[in-house]
C-alpha cells in the first residue's frame, strides 16, 4: 500500500466532513462569484473555469473554482513534500494537517481575489497586496501542532535538485516577542534560509515584501513565519506575495480572509 495512503485517505474524509458541516453539501444558497478574477492561477474570472475536470485534493468548491486539475496536483504534490515522515505519522490523525490543507487549497477558491488585497497593516508590509489569512486558521497550523512528527524543509518548490531537509518546525519557526524585528537570513544557522528574533533591525535580512519594522501581534507568532516560508507552509501559488494575518472578525460578515470551514462552524 502507497506510503502516503493513510494520510491522503484521513485527510480526504476529513475534507469532505467540514464542508458539509459548513453547509456546502446542504443545499445551501450558492454564492454567486461568477465575476470574481481567478487571480493567480489563470487571471480569468471563475465563469471561465472549466468543471469538467475531476480534483482530487482541493475539491470542497462546489459552487464554482478557480483550478483546474494541473492546478490541483501542483498543490497536493507541494502539500505532501512538506509532510513525508513516514507511515507511522501518515496514519496518526493531526487536525492541523486540515486546516493546513484548506490554507494549501487557497488558489483555487473562487474567493481568492478577496483574500488577495492592499495590506491592512501598510506600515509593516511594504508589497501592494498580502494573502489574508484568518487568525483562527493561521493558529490551528502553528509550527508546534507538527512537532511530534516534524516536517520536511523543502528545497525549492521550482527545483528539483535543490535538497530537501527534515526539520523540527517549532525550532526552525520559534516566534518573536512583540516588538522584535522578524528576520529572515539567507547566510545563518543549518536551514537557510533561517528565521530569527532581532532588537535591532533585521537589514538585509528583511524577508520579502516586509518594511524592516518592530512586529507586534499576530506579526510576531510562529504561524506568521511558517504561513510567510515559501519552503514551508506558504500557499502554493502565492510564492510573491506575503501572507498577513488578520482577525477575521474584522471582516463584517464578508469574505476576507483564507480560512478552514470546520473552525466558521466552531465560531
Amino acid at each position: 500500500m502507497p506510503r502516503g495512503w493513510f494520510l491522503a485517505r484521513w485527510l480526504g474524509l476529513a475534507w469532505v466532513a467540514s464542508c458539509a458541516e459548513a453547509g456546502l453539501d446542504k443545499g445551501a444558497p450558492p454564492t454567486d462569484y461568477s465575476y470574481y478574477r481567478c487571480t493567480v492561477t489563470h487571471g480569468a474570472p471563475v465563469s471561465m473555469t472549466p468543471l469538467s475536470g475531476i480534483m482530487s485534493f482541493c475539491a470542497g468548491f462546489k459552487n464554482g473554482r478557480c483550478c483546474i486539475p494541473i492546478h490541483d496536483e501542483y498543490i497536493k504534490t507541494t502539500f505532501y513534500g512538506i509532510l513525508s515522515a513516514g507511515s507511522i505519522c501518515a496514519a496518526a490523525p493531526n487536525e492541523a494537517l486540515v486546516t493546513l490543507k484548506a490554507i494549501h487549497c487557497a488558489a483555487c477558491d473562487p474567493a481568492v481575489s478577496l483574500y488577495l488585497s492592499p495590506p491592512r497593516n501598510a506600515s509593516f508590509f511594504s508589497a501592494p497586496q498580502t494573502l489574508k489569512v484568518c487568525a483562527a486558521a493561521a493558529a490551528a497550523v502553528s509550527p508546534h501542532r507538527f512537532s511530534d512528527c516534524g516536517l520536511v524543509y523543502i528545497g525549492s518548490r521550482n527545483s528539483l535538485c535543490s535538497p530537501n531537509i527534515p526539520i523540527a518546525p517549532s525550532i526552525v519557526f520559534p516566534g518573536c516577542d512583540d516588538g522584535e524585528h522578524v528576520c529572515q537570513s539567507v547566510t545563518k544557522g543549518d536551514y537557510s534560509p533561517i528565521w530569527y528574533c532581532s532588537k535591532a533591525p533585521c537589514g538585509v535580512d528583511t524577508p520579502l515584501g516586509l518594511r524592516d519594522e518592530a512586529c507586534h501581534g499576530l506579526s510576531c507568532t510562529a504561524s506568521f513565519q511558517f504561513l510567510n516560508d515559501n519552503r514551508g507552509a506558504k500557499p502554493p501559488y502565492f510564492e510573491m506575495f506575503p501572507v498577513e494575518i488578520i482577525d477575521e472578525t474584522s471582516c463584517d460578515g464578508a469574505t476576507c480572509c483564507v480560512t478552514d470551514p470546520r473552525l466558521e462552524v466552531s465560531t
